[in-house]
């Protein structure tokens, strides 16, 4: 991910329905790192204008305010892992790396050369990938508050328009073609160990809209009308993608995660929690007294 290795990347010409041109891999019994590792329940709101930001947990739909922190402005990205949080800045290449349990921050390093523009940038419980809508991609670790990073990549797919990650599997989900050809694909695979690997991918004749993933399981929330319909699935093992309609809301504009809990959030100040456990969505509720503003919320997974 940095700026020596990124510049020497070639060009990709071919936009394929897969997250990682190449072989399909047989898929991998359960991930150990997963199944040993204490989920992180911890998540942060964040403020790009001012660098004000605030950190607690939500586990079970439930939140618990623990400290107030004071950032450096202009981060645009932010990913967390099972222990640690990557905060980054697209247009200047500034970022830095902590740890994230518990409901509290501390850094631990940071960087002024990271690569600028870089469009995603998603934790899985051990890892993190940096991608660019031209194909370009880097992953690495992400765990006791360093990044550490693993592979370059030169042949992502282009143009994939979100992306989430649960403890162990990596989806990603683009739009195709014009209103008349509304078709659209997912693709997904394991990203564990700092590397990621591609399974498989699913097309679609609708839209995903944006994906939030918790340690096991993805929410899809896509604009339908005045509203969103969500879906849901399973994602574990670097598959188990089926998404099924759970329903329809008002329009949010920020849906944070933890390891079992989602949290939505209007710029107003209005927010609401739930938990997506197996697969499974249930409503917790309203919560009240929440800032206006906040710019990123991240969570762990």
């Amino acid at each position: 991910m940095r700026k020596s290795l990124v510049a020497a990347l070639a060009t990709i010409t071919s936009a394929t329905a897969v997250l990682l041109a190449g072989p399909l891999q047989p898929a991998n019994a359960a991930s150990p790192f997963c199944n040993q590792s204490t989920p992180n329940n911890s998540i942060l709101f964040y403020k790009s204008g001012s660098g004000e930001a605030g950190t607690g947990t939500l586990t079970n739909g439930r939140w618990q305010y623990k400290e107030a922190l004071h950032l450096p402005t202009g981060y645009t990205h932010a990913a967390a892992s099972r222990d640690s949080l990557v905060l980054y800045n697209t247009n200047t290449g500034a970022g830095e790396t902590g740890t994230f349990t518990n409901g509290k921050y501390t850094r631990s390093e940071t960087y002024d050369d990271f690569s600028k523009g870089w469009t995603f940038v998603e934790a899985s419980g051990d890892s993190v990938i940096f991608y660019k809508n031209d194909g370009h991609g880097v992953t690495g670790t992400l765990k006791g508050g360093l990044y550490r990073e693993s592979r370059v990549y030169d042949n992502f797919s282009s143009g994939w328009g979100t992306m989430a990650a649960s403890c162990d599997t990596l989806v990603a989900a683009a739009r195709h073609g014009s209103t008349e050809f509304p078709w659209s694909n997912v693709g997904y695979g394991t990203l564990s160990g700092g590397v990621y690997t591609h399974k498989g991918s699913i097309a679609r004749d609708d839209f995903l809209g944006e994906l939030t993933a918790t340690k096991d399981s993805l929410l899809s929330w896509a604009r339908v009308g005045g509203g969103l319909e969500f879906r849901v699935s399973k994602a574990v093992d670097g598959g188990g993608i089926a998404f099924r309609k759970i329903g329809t809301s008002g329009v949010w504009d920020k849906v944070g995660r933890t390891s079992d809990s989602l949290f939505f959030y209007k710029n107003d100040g209005t927010a609401w929690t739930s938990t997506l456990v197996n697969g499974n969505y249930t409503n917790v509720g309203t919560l009240p007294q929440v800032s206006s503003g906040w710019t990123l919320i991240e969570g762990g997974v």
